[in-house]
This record gives C-alpha cells, structure tokens and sequence, in this order.
C-alpha cells in the first residue's frame, strides 16, 4: 500500500468538499441558498457517434497503471 504525503490528501480533500457542494447544489436544495446554482449541460440533439460511448472509470484506470509500475519494477 502507499501513503499520501500532507500536500496532495491536502488537495484531494479540497477536490472533495467543492465536488460534494456542487453535488448538494444539483441534488436540489433550495435555489438562492447560498447564492446561484451551477448549471447542469445537457445536449439537446446528442451525437449518433457517441451513442456507444462509455466513460472511462479514472480511479481504476490509475490503480491499473500504479500496480503495472509496482510489477514491472519487482
């Protein structure tokens, strides 16, 4: 397992609360609450080509590449 040094757990949390808030804004607390909500997009004639799409899960695509370096080095 690896350990977080203070400055990036500093940064992820802070990634974290502002993602949280924005999430309690859309999630639909009271408009005006705490000043204007953020403004969700949404495509009004999606893209046939991006009908298949699937996004990729960025947490397991970084656990894959951390465990690639830990085998390739051993």
């Amino acid at each position: 397992m690896y350990t977080i040094t203070k400055g990036p757990s500093k940064l992820v949390a802070q990634r974290r609360t502002a993602w949280q808030q924005v999430e309690r804004q859309l999630g639909g607390g009271p408009a005006g609450e705490s000043g204007p909500r953020p403004v969700q997009y949404v495509e009004k004639t999606p893209n046939p080509r991006l009908q298949n799409f699937v996004p990729i899960d960025l947490d397991e695509w970084w656990a894959q590449q951390f465990l690639a370096r830990i085998t390739n080095c051993s």
